[in-house]
């Protein structure tokens, strides 16, 4: 179901970004082109088109030097579907935790359908078709998660060191994670304190004990970020210092300062130029099958030994409190380690379901995930639940909806109509359609096809004119299209 995805969407904005940025530490050792993201997932991208032969030339920048390296037409199909398909290692990485949680939380059948749940989810889906980092942060903080989980039970040498590489993959696959591990593993203490009647002080004396064991992770953790960077030492200038993986301390204060500045969101049909304190809860809401929500909300009810789940739930909702005090808000995408919890949850709720009438219900919300998944391939991408109904457009954009991957299909269905030019203002600047593409007037439509991207049009307003007329036609799920 991923594979079958590369080659009908055109890339997505980030994704000529990402690509570039790996092709350049593969090529050359060095990581300079841009330092909001981490090099774990763009390596991982860039090395199917590595060994295919493509190799780093200097560009003006990353998204120029993305979009060279992927070319045209068939060498353009197979170079992306060689970048995504490096994806998948983080795919299975995060099955793999998924299963084990579930195993660990309850037994074999529950590990399941954990897996079962995961893996029909439409946004996992979605972005493990796709060369970007979010999924590396899905499957890598799960892994980091269920590696401390175990370095809890006993922490020898052998699971501390585990427990430092797979924490020190995750900050190297998206800085998101430098929040969500602290704020996930605080909540999941304070679920463990409150089951077992222990006290926060009793759990300092417990690391105390295990300092050793703390220091040895902390230490291994520091080394394989050091390692992820290229064990690279330089100037870091907002701290006037001179340190190890310069790139990783830099990194992370661009994406402080772009949460400050904030980015335009829209959500249920609004405009913030800082965002929405709302916005990841309601992106949830909207974006996940109703028969998993379902599920979620019949789990204490379903659920006699509710103590191993209660961690993995306490994981998720550790993720999304924390992520409700940024100003990024662009997409579902930045909470995928949600699901990892999610699915281990519903998985438990479903193996203790005892009544003949409970465990009906859940094959039936089982099922409904499943159906309402297969109805929208290959769009995972654009996936929402019934919620939104027929016109997601009013609820979302941007990456829940419109990431500039249809312009592909746009233009075959341009061809296929004999069509010299289009108006429209894409999204996604760095595809080149055959047919040329004008940005036409804010106000008022031009003669011939009008294309609208939701994102431009929600987001940012352009163009005014189609608030007042209804399309003619959509385009995948994301470009709307007129003729006048």
């Amino acid at each position: 179901r991923i594979a079958s995805t590369w080659l009908v969407f055109n890339h997505t904005i980030d994704e000529p970004d990402h690509l570039a940025a790996g092709m350049e530490y593969l090529s050359t050792g060095r990581y300079l082109y841009e330092d909001l993201h981490p090099p774990l997932a763009r390596v991982v991208a860039a090395i199917g088109p590595f060994l295919a032969g493509e190799r780093f030339h200097p560009g003006p920048d990353s998204y120029s030097e993305g979009y060279r390296i992927l070319g045209h037409g068939d060498h353009y199909d197979r170079t992306l579907a060689l970048s995504r398909a490096g994806n998948l290692v983080f795919f299975w990485i995060a099955c793999m935790v998924v299963y084990r949680w579930a195993w660990r939380a309850g037994g074999a059948n529950a590990a399941v359908i954990a897996t079962l749940l995961f893996t029909t989810l439409p946004p996992i889906l979605a972005h493990a078709g796709l060369a970007t980092t979010d999924l590396a942060l899905c499957a890598m903080t799960g892994a980091a998660t269920l590696a401390a989980l175990d370095w809890a039970d006993l922490p020898n040498r052998r699971r501390s060191g585990w427990l430092g590489v797979l924490t020190a993959l995750a900050f190297t696959s998206k800085f998101s994670s430098l929040l969500y591990l602290p704020s996930a593993w605080l909540l999941m203490c304070v679920g463990h304190l409150a089951a077992t009647g222990q006290t926060p002080r009793w759990m300092a004396r417990e690391l105390w004990a295990r300092r050793r064991a703390v220091a040895l992770t902390a230490a291994v953790a520091v080394l394989t970020v050091w390692a992820v960077y290229g064990f690279t030492f330089g100037r870091v200038d907002f701290l006037h210092l001179r340190l190890p993986a310069p790139r990783f301390f830099s990194g992370i204060h661009s994406v402080w300062l772009q949460s400050q500045r904030g980015r335009p969101a829209y959500l249920l049909g609004q405009r913030s130029p800082m965002g929405f304190w709302y916005y990841f809860p309601t992106v949830l809401a909207l974006k996940t099958p109703l028969g998993m929500l379902t599920l979620l909300c019949l789990s204490p009810w379903l659920m006699k030994n509710r103590r191993a789940a209660g961690l993995a739930a306490a994981f998720s909702a550790g993720i999304v409190l924390i992520s409700m005090r940024g100003h990024i808000d662009l997409g579902v995408r930045y909470l995928l380690p949600v699901y990892v919890g999610f699915s281990v949850v519903g998985a438990c709720a479903a193996t203790q379901a005892r009544s003949w009438a409970s465990k009906g219900a859940v094959v039936v919300l089982i099922m409904w995930q499943i159906v309402s998944g297969d109805l929208v391939h290959p769009d995972y991408l654009a996936y929402t639940n019934e919620i939104t109904g027929g016109h997601p457009e009013r609820f979302l954009a941007d990456s829940d909806l419109d990431w500039g991957q249809d312009m592909k299909r746009l233009e075959a269905f341009l061809e296929h109509e004999h069509a010299t030019n289009v108006t429209f203002a894409p999204f996604n600047r760095t595809y080149r359609m055959a047919i040329p593409a004008t940005p036409g007037d804010r106000d008022h439509p031009s003669p011939g096809w009008n294309a609208v991207s939701i994102t431009i049009w929600k987001v940012f307003g352009y163009p005014s004119w189609a608030d007042r007329i209804p399309p003619q036609r959509r385009i995948g799920r994301s470009i709307l299209l007129w003729y006048f």
